[in-house]
């Protein structure tokens, strides 16, 4: 194998596919970056779910509501791994989940738009 495709410093990589297995969110959660994962409390029994190092440590941080885009920045893995990992543990009703309203009225982006002209 050519020693120049390793890196000492890097450690271990692991690709993506890898820890979501090539799943993608399931299709009733709509999971963005801004989305509020929050672990239920007190917790449930153990989901029959096989929990992987990122699952405990997405329970482990959303004891305290924390955003998708936190959870990819915590992990250090890309938002799509994040969402399926969420997902999950979504499907097992251990988190909770909270997405912003993402509608705003004509009226108020007019008056924003009036306000960053008078600057």
């Amino acid at each position: 194998m050519d020693e120049a495709w390793y890196d000492d410093d890097a450690g271990t990589l692991v690709r993506p596919y890898t820890i979501t297995g090539g799943r993608i969110p399931s299709k009733h959660s709509r999971l963005d970056r801004a989305t509020q994962v929050v672990t239920v409390q007190p917790r449930p029994p153990a989901p029959r779910l096989e929990l992987t190092p990122e699952h405990r440590t997405i329970l482990d941080v959303c004891r305290r509501p924390a955003s998708v885009a936190e959870l990819g920045a915590r992990l250090a893995q890309p938002l799509g791994v994040v969402r399926v990992l969420c997902s999950d543990l979504l499907d097992h009703g251990v988190v909770h989940v909270h997405s912003p309203t993402a509608t705003v009225s004509h009226d108020v982006l007019k008056k924003v738009l009036d306000g960053l002209c008078r600057l």
